[in-house]
């Protein structure tokens, strides 16, 4: 047995291993190499994108008008107090329930004897590829269609729930790699000292698959923190729905920059209490890609009812969207007068695959400086930019929009309503995505091959170029496919920064909501490409999952 620290082929592992990895856990190599000054062409570009990592949070602080009496004032509202304590609440059982279902689920593919396992890993990645605000759309409209008296959905039960089914999968991903990745001669050892499966699982597994659940929480719950669509959709207020309340129906910037004062500090508390849940890193015990398959839990006489759960889960998740969708695109067909306007349809199919490829490029780009800086020359400095771009991601969408809107029309006029300035949103949104994964990909790519080429007369360029990039290049394209997976799908930060009469589909869609009335006929087009186009990278990373 050996430790973590192995090296691992990197293309089989790359997908979970961008969620395994940590904006709080300095990813270093296996051999370091001796301490050399930071070389400025990494040094100076990685500090150039902190830097513009950290403009919206520092607008919050920072712009005219903004001061603690104000922040006081807006804690002392009636309004606010029951605001957190949902946001509070919803919060808590999200990462509850996905925690609860993405381990269950992890544990039941790779460690029983799952018929299918593999089909199972595909249908169980698929929700990647639908957006929290559809799913919630699709309930919606699946409730007032056939339970039209039904308020069950509604509220924080049903938020908790239909969130819920589109987030698992983000904890489900990199716990069943981290159990693949596992080697299982501990648990079998525990088997024949005498403790049961459970019990040797409890003990000696769940404990090193800490990290793993840990990271996909942490995105659930920054996520839920700058959710708007969903709750909005199921009729359920939190901080985000306040702050978006006051800026578009009140007319209270002010008013929703110190309620975004307060999520934000609620987002870094919640990096905190990942940081401490995650308490040292400890030495997890793998083989060299696990030389042999562990010994499977016999489902035996429960099997059927194992399968027939994991197919209630899946017509949640996936059957009731494409169903909603499906039957929406059919209504539109059989209508007479209507149609789908497929001029409409084309434009916004366009301009989000425009969008989120360009942000994907971008930020894998913008990442490479940080990711080399962080893995090659781990220190203070390093670690303090890496850190800066999760500080960013914690911020919802909404604050991201207000504070590129404003720096736009300050000083940046000529990018104001373009859709330059809405890339560059997704960019900062996401960065941190194209960082996680590159840090696991040029993590497991030795630095003695690179030392090696230096001692052949290679330039650091040169030594990039032909052996660092090719080994990390799988996990450098999987991190661009969660950028763009995640850019594609995004609503908040598009509806208030796209340019005027440009839409993706996800605004699209959103706006024949017309307030509270559903009219899934004329969203369905929408909703239906959306998920097609988010089932692309979502079917990538499964593949990628099951590539050993």
């Amino acid at each position: 047995m050996t430790r973590t620290q192995a090296t691992e082929s990197a293309s089989g592992d790359a997908t979970a291993s961008a969620l395994l990895s940590h904006p709080l856990k300095d990813a270093t190599p296996v051999m370091r190499a001796r301490k050399r000054p930071l070389p400025p062409a990494l040094l100076i570009p990685a500090a150039l994108v902190a830097t513009a990592t950290l403009a919206p949070a520092a607008y919050l602080l920072l712009r005219q008008g903004f001061n603690l009496e104000l922040l006081w004032s807006e804690l002392n509202t009636p309004s606010t107090w029951p605001l957190i304590r949902n946001t509070i609440m919803l919060l808590i059982g999200v990462c509850t329930l996905t925690g609860f279902l993405g381990v269950s689920l992890a544990v039941l593919v790779a460690r029983t004897s799952l018929p299918f396992a593999k089909g199972w890993t595909v249908l169980f990645t698929l929700p990647l590829g639908v957006p929290t605000f559809v799913g919630s759309y699709a309930w919606v409209a699946f409730s007032y269609q056939y339970f039209p008296s039904s308020q069950l959905i509604f509220g924080l039960a049903g938020a908790i729930t239909i969130m819920s089914l589109t987030l698992f999968p983000y904890v489900f991903l990199p716990t069943l790699t981290a159990l693949r990745r596992l080697d299982p001669v501990q648990e079998e050892a525990s088997w024949a000292l005498g403790r049961g499966p459970l019990s040797a699982f409890i003990r000696l597994t769940l404990p090193q698959l800490r990290g793993a659940i840990a990271t996909g929480l942490l995105i659930n719950a920054l996520h839920v923190l700058a959710e708007f669509g969903a709750v909005e959709m199921l009729n359920y207020r939190t901080l985000t729905t306040g702050i978006v309340q006051r800026v578009t129906i009140l007319g209270e910037p002010a008013s929703a920059r110190a309620l975004a004062v307060v999520l934000a500090i609620g987002a870094i508390l919640v990096l905190l209490i990942d940081r401490i849940v995650r308490g040292r890193a400890r030495p997890v015990h793998t083989g060299q890609g696990t030389p042999r398959p562990p010994i499977r839990w016999r489902l035996g006489w429960t099997a059927p009812l194992w399968l027939l759960l994991c197919t209630i889960i899946t017509a949640a998740a996936l059957a009731v969207p494409l169903w909603i969708t499906g039957s929406g695109l059919l209504a539109h067909f059989m209508s007479q007068g209507t149609g789908i306007d497929w001029a409409m349809l084309w434009s916004a199919t366009a301009h989000t695959i425009q969008w989120a490829g360009w942000a994907a490029l971008i930020a894998t780009t913008c990442a490479l400086p940080i990711t080399l800086l962080a893995v090659r020359h781990p220190g203070r400095l390093s670690a303090l930019f890496e850190r800066s771009t999760w500080i960013a991601h914690a911020l919802p969408g909404v604050i991201m929009a207000l504070a590129l809107v404003y720096i736009s029309a300050q000083w940046l006029y000529p990018l104001y309503q373009t859709a330059a300035l809405l890339v560059i949103a997704y960019v900062v949104m996401y960065l941190p995505l194209a960082v996680g994964t590159q840090q696991v990909g040029i993590a497991q790519a030795s630095t003695q091959l690179d030392e090696m080429s230096r001692a052949l007369g290679k330039g650091p360029l040169t030594t990039f170029g032909r052996i660092t990039m090719p080994l990390s290049l799988p996990a450098i394209g999987v991190g661009a496919l969660l950028v763009a997976l995640d850019a594609g799908k995004e609503l908040t930060t598009t509806l208030l920064l796209h340019p005027t009469g440009q839409h993706s589909l996800a605004t699209r869609l959103w706006t024949t909501t017309e307030g509270e009335l559903l009219d899934f006929t004329a969203a369905a087009p929408y909703g239906l490409t959306l998920l097609i186009i988010g089932a692309i990278p979502a079917l990538l990373l499964a593949r990628s999952t099951l590539k050993r």
